[in-house]
């Protein structure tokens, strides 16, 4: 599988939980034939995202509120503190900016301890 561009970038990816999601093409050896389909750009384990659509996949009204409702139960509840938490992240040096990919959160250098056993990215986010 290879990540690729959109053929038509001013339309914009679909949304999982978890933002916005990559194209992704399946490119198989020994086969001309290729298939896109967009996947969640921050889970790579299905078990973790299993959104899943093809590029030219249509799909109904009721289809995307769905999507739309289902997208809105998944997102943590925001309050000033995961705002101020979000601030200090971003005040961060790069190399210090760790997401929990176990827990889905993003962690200041005083939470690594509880999530020393998850699995967790270095992050890079430019406000």
């Amino acid at each position: 599988m290879e990540v690729v561009l959109p053929l038509d970038p001013a339309v914009p990816a679909p949304l999982c939980p978890h933002g916005p999601t990559l194209l992704f093409v399946k490119v198989t050896q020994g086969k001309e034939e290729t298939r896109r389909f967009y996947a969640c750009s921050a889970c790579r384990d299905r078990k973790d995202c299993n959104f899943f659509q093809w590029e030219d996949e249509k799909l109904s009204g009721a289809r995307l509120a769905a999507r739309e409702a289902h997208n809105r139960r998944c997102q943590p509840p925001l309050s000033r503190t995961h705002c101020g938490k979000y601030l200090k992240f971003i005040e961060l040096p790069l190399t210090q900016r760790k997401f929990c990919q176990t827990c889905q959160q993003l962690l200041l250098p005083d939470d690594w301890g509880q999530h020393s056993e998850h699995q967790f990215w270095v992050c890079v986010i430019t406000s």
